[in-house]
């Protein structure tokens, strides 16, 4: 063999051996796994017979990320337990902390270096932790992480979430959340998204999330990356049921900085238990050195500006009440009315807090060049009188989940928890026409009722169809004085409180307010034929 073709063999080696370990050093295994929360239920497939399996199966494929889905406390500890080559992050998406379910991110401690981490909620105000929006029944959370490999120095960051699984326009605007949320935290670093959408790849939401946006990196279906798509096309939800019908629901989206090499859905049953009621799928992808070019027609996405915050948890007040109010976006504007009118651009524009001295309507809105307005937000604030009205009953009572002692909190001035039902904030009634009476001791001067309402449809709970205002000075005979009609809407995509206001005049000293259910769960409704329920955090008679 000649010098010369030793130097050739020897440098075709070096480059084979050095093209080898780039390729290495370029790849990672990224997987999305709803584990399905600890649901007692499940029988067979609860969690308690299903952590052991899923624990052998995450340690013996040892994936070098994985997004987690539907996970509560004490299930991430028995994952964070059982792999102790991982760090994760993550929060319960009701409190921000421990409450509610996790969609925490496990990572490799040994190959990845934490840069930064944080969480937002996919709602109109994503940083109020535990909202809610667009007829989604649940919060919904999103984990991110910025990641750096340790040995090659590459940086880029994982995205998990979950989306509604009642409401399809949620979803689709969780998407174009998402999208903006994406663009501000990552810019045009490198990105992979993982995730439940509960949505397959004919819905809306899964076109936006793909579409060519112009101003944003493009993000990919990591199957469509595979040379074999329709081989990547398996199943991801089985319900526990072996013959259910093929669904596809759990998505891991890339943008442009990364090649897909191989995608593969884990149908794990063991002894018939199985690993979740998802499917766990693993992607395995490698960095490219330059962004992939977009696909398909340019379009504008274009965002609608995020409702302002008003700061304030206070739905009644005695003399005056201070509010405060927050933009979400660095070049929102906020315009507001006190007068019951729309607010526009030429409306007043909030510079410092607003003082009320009386009960009032407020309605507010966002607006940012380049964008939509926000949607408006309205609140009402009441003004109590002082009285000695008494609530002396309520027939027939609430029902026994959804209760305080004495009825408190329907006169403690404070809003009702809007993710949170249970807690004793909501008093909730069941399929039932209610009355409460109370009692001013004395003839008195009565001009009003408000009552502070929650639409929730896809919980069951809708507006009352009519309220009734009668007084009497005996308690044995009532004349109706005032009374309002309401239209009742079962749309599953509704969820916002309201305010019913029945204004009057009297002289009385008893006042009967009667609350009539809102009806049956209508044909087309997922509870159809069930009675519905109203659910009311503040009563204020005066």
């Amino acid at each position: 063999m000649t010098i010369r073709s030793f130097l050739i063999l020897t440098a075709a080696l070096l480059c084979g051996i050095f093209q080898s370990c780039s390729d290495s050093d370029k790849s990672m295994s990224v997987m999305s796994f709803n584990i399905r929360y600890d649901n007692p239920g499940d029988g067979a497939n609860a969690w308690s017979n299903r952590k052991a399996l899923v624990a052998s199966f995450l340690n013996e494929k040892r994936p070098d990320i994985i997004g987690f889905q539907e996970a509560l406390k004490h299930q991430v500890d028995d994952l964070n337990n059982a792999l102790s080559d991982y760090d994760y992050i993550g929060v319960g998406r009701d409190d921000g902390k421990e409450s509610g379910e996790f969609g925490p991110v496990f990572f490799l401690k040994e190959k990845f270096e934490l840069l930064a981490s944080s969480h937002f909620w996919l709602s109109e105000t994503p940083d109020i932790t535990g909202s809610k929006s667009w007829g989604a029944a649940l919060p919904r959370i999103v984990t991110w992480l910025q990641l750096k490999n340790k040995q090659n120095g590459y940086t880029f960051y994982v995205f998990n979430t979950h989306f509604s699984h009642v409401s399809i326009y949620a979803r689709n605007e969780s998407t174009i959340l998402l999208l903006n949320k994406i663009k501000t935290i990552a810019g045009n670093a490198p990105v992979v998204l993982t995730g439940d959408f509960n949505a397959p790849p004919k819905e809306k939401m899964y076109q936006t999330m793909t579409n060519n946006w112009n101003g944003y990196l493009q993000l990919w279906d990591s199957r469509r990356l595979m040379s074999d798509y329709e081989e990547a096309l398996q199943p991801t939800f089985n319900g526990f049921k072996r013959d259910n019908p093929p669904v596809i629901i759990d998505h891991i989206f890339v943008n442009g900085y990364f090649d897909v090499n191989n995608i593969t859905t884990h149908h794990i049953i063991e002894n018939d238990v199985f690993i979740s009621d998802h499917f766990p799928v693993c992607v395995e992808l490698s960095f490219r050195l330059n962004v992939r070019d977009k696909w398909g027609e340019e379009q504008t996405l274009m965002q609608s500006t995020q409702q302002p915050i008003v700061e304030c948890d206070k739905l009644c007040f005695s003399d005056s009440l201070n509010i405060e109010m927050r933009a979400q976006g660095e070049n929102d504007r906020i315009f507001y009315t006190t007068n019951g009118e729309q607010p526009d651009t030429l409306s007043p524009i909030y510079t410092t807090p607003l003082n009320l001295t009386k009960s009032t309507t407020l309605k507010v809105m966002a607006y940012a060049n380049g964008m939509y307005p926000s949607k408006v937000l309205t609140q009402t604030f009441i003004r109590k009188r002082q009285t000695k009205a008494r609530l002396v009953e309520v027939i027939p009572e609430a029902d026994e989940k959804y209760h305080s002692k004495d009825y408190a909190t329907l006169f403690d001035m404070l809003k009702g928890h809007h993710n949170n039902l249970s807690d004793g904030s909501w008093i909730g009634f069941n399929g039932t026409d209610n009355d409460f009476l109370f009692d001013f001791k004395r003839p008195s001067n009565v001009s009003e009722v408000y009552l502070s309402c929650l639409t929730q449809p896809a919980q069951w709970i809708v507006s009352p169809s009519k309220v009734e205002v009668r007084t009497s000075n005996d308690g044995i005979h009532y004349k109706l004085v005032g009374s309002m009609a309401l239209s009742t809407s079962f749309n599953e995509s509704l969820s916002e409180r309201f305010i019913v206001h029945v204004p009057f005049k009297a002289k009385a000293r008893y006042v009967k307010v009667s609350v009539f259910n809102g009806g049956l769960l209508p044909t087309g409704h997922g509870g159809a034929g069930n009675p519905s329920w109203f659910f009311i955090d503040e009563m204020v008679v005066q």
